[in-house]
C-alpha cells in the first residue's frame, strides 16, 4: 500500500527491508518509514527495525494499516526523544505493541498523500 501510494506521487523511494507484516522504506533519502500491516489493529515492533530506524541519520515515522477495516495510522518520531525509544530503553523486551499512541493518530490515504509531500519537499 504504501509504495502504490509513492509511486503514484512520483515520489522516489528504496525498499529497505521487508519481513510478514512490515516493510522498510527510505523515502526520496529523506525519511524512513516502517509500514506495519496486519489483519486487525494490534502492530508490533521489533527492537531490531527500531534500532536500525534510530541508528540512521534521517528522520523515520511509522505507518500502521489495519487490512481489514483499511483505517491507517501515521505518527512523525522526534529522532532524540520518542515514547517508542523510551520504551525499549526501559525494558528489555525484543518487541512492544503500538498502542493508544498510534490508533489515536487515524490518517486518510488522501491526508497521508498531502502529508508526504509536504514533509518531502
Amino acid at each position: 500500500m504504501i509504495e502504490r501510494i509513492l509511486k503514484s506521487e512520483n515520489i522516489p523511494y528504496k525498499l529497505i527491508d521487508e519481513d510478514k507484516g512490515l516493510k522498510i522504506v527510505k523515502v526520496n533519502g529523506k525519511l524512513h518509514i516502517l509500514y506495519l500491516y496486519g489483519k486487525g489493529n494490534k502492530f508490533l515492533m521489533e527492537r531490531d527495525f527500531f534500532d536500525y530506524l534510530d541508528s540512521n541519520a534521517i528522520p523515520y515515522s511509522v505507518l500502521c494499516n489495519d487490512t481489514i477495516s483499511g483505517k491507517m495510522y501515521y505518527i512523525k518520531l522526534n529522532k532524540n526523544v520518542n515514547w517508542i525509544k523510551s520504551c525499549f530503553e526501559t525494558c528489555d523486551k525484543d518487541a512492544i505493541y503500538l498502542g493508544k499512541q498510534v490508533l489515536n493518530v487515524e490518517i486518510s490515504e488522501e491526508t497521508l498523500r498531502k502529508e508526504l509531500k509536504r514533509e518531502l519537499r
